[in-house]
């Protein structure tokens, strides 16, 4: 027994299959696939959660048939049974048990060739539903088209359980297909499927029908179900108890997993944010689990961080297995720590959900962990000394240059990092420091314990010029000096000065952030951004008593990054709440003397309107003034993050573990440059698991 952990550390049978303890990797979409077969990395992905006594279950998101496929893998198709092989194999071979959520979603409808117009999207009734901005509506199945996909089910499972599966976890949340059938919302059909809740459970139960046929007897069969619709025209807590309970008696389920969250009518709760209570699901599973009776229980809660999270919900009965995605995705040694008291060593998720909107810039990660979704290349293995221990230094404290400094200490180098301010984080510490934006400090928590443990030389206050530099006689340098906000207010709306921006009432958001400024009366916030300065900035300032305008030129307050990220609800309601009023489809033309010039920008009719302040959060520009002055007097220089060039949060973190994983080494790059003319090497390239790659 486990002295701290007794419950998570316990073995569990759900069904046939015995569990080596009680966390689990809960499924989610991971885009690790090589057409419809699983790739190499995600074998790599879901091993490293189970090794060395981590998780004691994984389940794998899945595509249930090939058509609609949700960037996930299928086993729908034979062909692709040796591939699964090889991740049911990795899975077992590293301690644990694998599972597969296959599932349609009307999401995912796919298309009828490769750049063909979409397919349609299935479902029982005629709907309506959203996606990235374009309105679609859904096909209401025929008889044959159910009977179909009740045979792809059967087909999938068998495939599964040859491919070494130990069982399988209908998708029945989410607004999947399962769940649209037992949802009054969805399912308005007249015949067998529709109505009573008998009626609306028989796709559901035919499913596991087909589950259990095709599977086996030594195949375990679940269901991950939605607790509470939480819509109007939905089901709620005591239809969930009704199904669980019907289910339980029927000996068709070995487990239920118990979730909320429809997708994408509400997924901010399915993938709460830090904006969100924490335990979001508990209150729903609690109401419900008691109706599964006998029949083990999973539940990720809602955004585990802490173990002793865990310990105290299964120790208090609210579920009898547990686990997460998030903060294994952030934190892929979480259950080995707990399990080895080395908790202080792991990365807390911060729930900023760059997992879910990374696709939205053609990526997939996690903003905190670079090597989470690379672990074949960057995992917790790779780590060896380089070939050449470097004296390394790094210019700037912010996400990039903490996470360079730590990766290079980790590969042998010493390593000194400067920061001229007088802690670190940079503009990640800004947006820590804002309303409502508190979980993002742990980040930066992680980094400094780490570097501290690491034995980096880390020099606050102090701003390193070229000579600074230089006299350390580094063999390598990392530039991650961020970015400024643009003096003239230059943005995507208006890449030029705005008149009157040299004004005494104009700011920038560092004067805000950085320097305390705390402008009063009629204060304007210009923001081309639309992401956590300037949304933040207009609450902070709209609760100590200004009022507030938030112009943009979009006719959101947020950019596409904060609804990818589930967070935009949360952020316009805080704003909203502060009295901020927002002026969308809207910029700034002129500054004059105690006023501004505002302009439609559709139309272009302008108004004139009186300001005590305005605030440009509008383009940022690099401050690569160093890397410029170091360039042709070190062996290696890499420019990284919002130095390089303006982005997103994750791109910093990135390129810093990129890069310094390439300091040292024989035939590496000197220079940013010679890595971007540079082909990607063959390594970074996802192979389908049953494929050997080459020498």
């Amino acid at each position: 027994m486990h002295p701290k952990y007794p419950n998570v550390f316990a073995p569990v049978r759900l069904g046939p299959v015995e569990l080596p303890n009680r966390y689990f990797f809960a499924p989610h979409g991971s885009a690790l696939s090589a057409g419809t077969k699983p790739a190499d990395d995600l074998v790599a992905y879901s091993a490293e959660r189970v090794r060395g006594g981590g998780c004691g279950l994984v389940v794998v998101a899945l595509a249930m048939h090939e058509r609609g496929r949700t960037r996930q893998p299928s086993p729908h198709d034979p062909a692709n049974i040796a591939a699964f092989r090889v991740l049911t194999e990795a899975i077992h071979d590293a301690g644990g048990k694998i599972f597969g959520e296959p599932f349609y979603h009307w999401i995912g409808a796919g298309s009828w060739q490769p750049l063909g117009t979409p397919a349609p999207a299935l479902a029982p009734s005629v709907r309506q539903f959203g996606l990235n901005g374009r309105a679609h509506s859904t096909r209401a199945m025929t008889r044959g088209e159910i009977a179909r996909m009740i045979a792809a089910t059967r087909e999938t499972a068998a495939n599964m359980a040859q491919a070494g599966f130990d069982g399988i976890m209908l998708h029945v949340s989410h607004a999947a297909l399962i769940q649209q059938f037992l949802s009054p919302l969805f399912n308005e059909r007249e015949d067998e499927y529709g109505g009573s809740l008998e009626n609306r459970m028989r796709f559901l139960v035919e499913s596991l029908e087909a589950c259990r046929a095709g599977g086996g007897a030594a195949f375990a069969v679940g269901l991950r179900l939605n607790c509470d619709e939480q819509m109007a025209g939905g089901y709620g807590i005591e239809t969930a108890r009704d199904v669980v309970a019907r289910l339980s008696a029927s000996g068709l389920i070995d487990y239920i997993d118990l979730d909320v969250g429809l997708e994408p009518q509400q997924f901010h709760h399915g993938m709460p944010t830090g904006f969100e209570a924490h335990q979001y699901y508990r209150p729903f599973v609690e109401q419900v689990r008691g109706a599964a009776g006998a029949v083990p229980v999973l539940s990720v809660l809602g955004n585990i961080t802490r173990m002793a999270e865990a310990e105290a919900a299964l120790a208090a009965g609210v579920c009898d297995v547990i686990g997460s995605a998030r903060q294994l995705i952030a934190e892929p040694d979480f259950v080995r720590h707990a399990r080895a008291g080395t908790e202080h060593l792991g990365r807390t998720c911060i729930a900023c959900n760059w997992c879910t909107a990374a696709g939205g810039d053609g990526a997939q990660g996690c903003a905190i962990n670079p090597a989470s979704y690379r672990d074949r290349l960057w995992g917790h293995d790779s780590y060896g000394t380089a070939a050449r221990p470097s004296r390394v230094v790094v210019v700037g404290g912010g996400p990039g240059g903490m996470e360079a400094a730590r990766v290079a200490a980790r590969k042998g180098h010493r390593v000194t990092l400067f920061e001229a301010g007088d802690a670190l984080g940079g503009a990640l510490g800004w947006w820590s420091a804002l309303p409502g934006r508190g979980h993002y400090a742990a980040a930066i928590d992680w980094w400094a314990a780490e570097l501290t443990r690491l034995g980096v030389e880390v020099r606050l206050g102090a701003r390193a010029d070229a000579p600074a530099v230089l006299a350390l006689a580094p063999d390598a340098v990392i530039v991650a000096t961020g970015a400024r906000y643009s003096p003239g207010g230059r943005s995507v709306t208006c890449d030029r000065d705005i008149p009157g921006w040299d004004r005494a009432f104009v700011l920038r958001p560092e004067e805000v952030l950085a320097g305390g400024a705390r402008p009063t009366g009629d204060v304007w916030i210009c923001d081309a951004e639309g992401y956590h300065t300037g949304t933040g900035i207009a609450e902070l300032l709209a609760d100590a008593g200004a009022r507030v305008r938030f112009v943009t030129a979009g006719y959101a307050p947020v950019s596409q990054r904060n609804t990818d990220n589930w967070e935009e609800r949360y952020i316009v309601t805080r704003m909203k709440r502060a009295g901020v009023e927002l002026w969308p489809s809207t910029w700034l033309r002129e500054i004059g003397e105690g006023s501004i010039t505002l302009y439609d920008v559709h139309t272009g009719d302008a108004m004139a309107e009186p300001a005590d302040a305005v605030v440009l959060a509008t383009g940022r520009v690099p401050q690569d003034g160093l890397a410029r002055a170091l360039e042709g007097k070190v062996a290696q220089l890499f420019t990284i993050g919002d130095a390089l060039a303006a982005r997103m949060l994750a791109a910093a973190p990135f390129e810093g573990h990129k890069f310094a994983r390439l300091i040292g080494e024989p035939g590496a790059p000197a220079s940013i440059a010679d890595a971007w003319f540079a082909p990607d090497p063959l390594s970074v390239m996802p192979f389908p698991a049953d494929v050997p790659r080459p020498d």
